[in-house]
């Protein structure tokens, strides 16, 4: 369970990544849509289309296909048990997709729930700054949490081996964008900062960031950068563009 809360930030790009050098002449420019980045104390999905990757195209407008079944989902989230090295997956809430349109409600967390500062950012933005970025959570006393949807289990077992994120990408000649929403729910107004970040060795940047969150449901927008030229670039804003929900193995 683990690996998969720790790498679910990249399980898209699993599938676009390789698909870079002979997607190069399909570019997107579509301008995106926002929605509020503030949902208050009730998170409500309702009726909203589900897409699953398209293995069997070179071209990036190609590569989501409708999906048209149903599932059961669990909404969850992680639970630290008492010295943040263990961790329990505890559901709080639950919907389903019905002929391909999903639906989920999650209410106000309990405080059982919720994660202090310094393990939400440990758990969900050092993955990639790694401390270097001087990632600061004012006031320190908020917590909060992030929520994961899983469909399906391993031989009925806790290990998830299906999940849905909401994502987008777009792409031009010489680059391709991966972008995630995540849905936090914080306990209070807070800020969430970070300082520029570039590890020179393996041509990343981290850009500065500063999420601006108010209590109760709020979203935020990963988006990572590729070029051909082996650069890539990472960024996190307060941001709730209208993309696609996407399923896919999370093995």
């Amino acid at each position: 369970m683990k690996i998969f809360i720790k790498n679910k930030v990249f399980f898209i790009l699993t599938a676009i990544i390789p698909l870079l050098t002979v997607t190069c002449a399909d570019t997107t420019d579509d301008k995106v849509k926002e929605a509020s980045a503030f949902l208050g104390d009730s998170l409500i999905i309702t009726g909203e289309q589900v897409w699953v990757p398209n293995y069997n195209t070179g071209k990036i407008s190609q590569m989501l296909s409708k999906f048209d079944g149903n599932r059961d989902v669990d909404v969850i989230v992680i639970e630290y048990t008492n010295d943040s090295q263990n961790f329990n997956i505890q559901e709080v809430g639950t919907g389903k997709v019905e002929k391909g349109k999903l639906s989920f409600n999650v209410n106000k967390l309990a405080e059982s729930n919720l994660l202090e500062s310094d393990d939400l950012v440990l758990h969900y933005i050092n993955e990639w700054y790694d401390n270097n970025g001087n990632i600061t959570v004012n006031p320190p006393t908020v917590k909060g949490n992030l929520i994961s949807l899983v469909t399906q289990y391993d031989n009925d077992s806790s290990i998830p081996s299906e999940g849905i994120i909401k994502e987008g990408f777009h792409g031009t000649r010489t680059s391709l964008t991966g972008e995630y929403i995540y849905y936090i729910y914080v306990d209070d107004a807070c800020t969430i900062s970070a300082g520029k970040v570039v590890k020179t060795e393996l041509q990343y940047t981290f850009n500065k960031f500063t999420l601006s969150l108010k209590p109760g449901w709020n979203t935020i927008l990963k988006s990572e950068t590729y070029t051909t030229t082996g650069d890539s670039s990472y960024s996190i804003t307060v941001s709730n563009p209208e993309i696609r929900w996407l399923m896919q193995d999370i093995k």
